[in-house]
């Protein structure tokens, strides 16, 4: 009766689309952290901008896809919740986000030390 693939409708498809795009850019700037410290640059912001994009981008990317799988994406045949650990503790270890963003604001814009 639908012959229609899911991915075809834009509930569907533009978040799984945003999430291309986010691991896309985690990617590039995981690269551009790589780069910079094979060339012996400073690479602690890269390296940092990385690691805070990559596990935003992860966590982001799996919730969708538990998303769209409904129910069923908690269900462990789909494999989803298995990865849902792994992906919330990149986003707070080795290094928690906000510390990352403390790293930022103080290195890379010159703000305070906020903690």
């Amino acid at each position: 009766m639908w012959d229609v693939p899911i991915g075809a409708h834009q509930g569907v498809a533009h978040p799984l689309a945003k999430g291309k795009v986010e691991a896309d850019l985690a990617r590039l700037m995981t690269q551009k952290a790589a780069w910079l410290y094979d060339n012996g640059l400073e690479a602690g912001e890269a390296a940092n901008m990385a690691k805070y994009s990559a596990a935003e981008a992860s966590l982001a990317c799996l919730d969708q896809a538990i998303q769209v799988h409904g129910g069923n994406g908690l269900a462990r045949e789909y494999g989803l919740a298995d990865l849902w650990f792994t992906a919330r503790l990149m986003r707070t270890a080795p290094v928690s986000r906000e510390m990352v963003l403390n790293f930022v604001a103080q290195q890379s814009l010159g703000l305070p030390k906020s903690y």
